[in-house]
């Protein structure tokens, strides 16, 4: 059983976020969804199994926030990911942000 991350476009449209088995070796499903999801904006950590399979008339979903209750986390701006995720979870390696990244 794994997590997928939901946020809604501002068209209301939802995004599924399913995270690479690869992304997974470094990062917990909530930190991959932190730098994915658009800055700002609320997503909800859910169960795969409890997302629709049949993706036919996708475009018609609603997340129905009510239901979800309060959100899992909100997206954060790259920069700051870096700083708060990934320096703290790799202390000793060089990271550098290039300008226009």
């Amino acid at each position: 059983m794994g997590q997928i991350a939901l946020y809604s476009q501002d068209t209301g449209v939802p995004v599924v976020l399913v995270p690479t088995p690869g992304a997974l070796t470094e990062y917990t499903a909530t930190e991959i969804a932190l730098k994915d999801t658009p800055t700002g904006k609320p997503f909800w950590m859910v169960d795969v199994e409890d997302v629709p399979k049949d993706y036919t008339f996708f475009n018609a979903w609603e997340l129905d926030t009510e239901a979800l209750g309060k959100p899992t986390g909100y997206g954060m701006d790259y920069e700051d990911w870096v700083r708060e995720i990934k320096e703290v979870k790799y202390p000793t390696q060089s990271i550098v942000i290039e300008e226009g990244e």
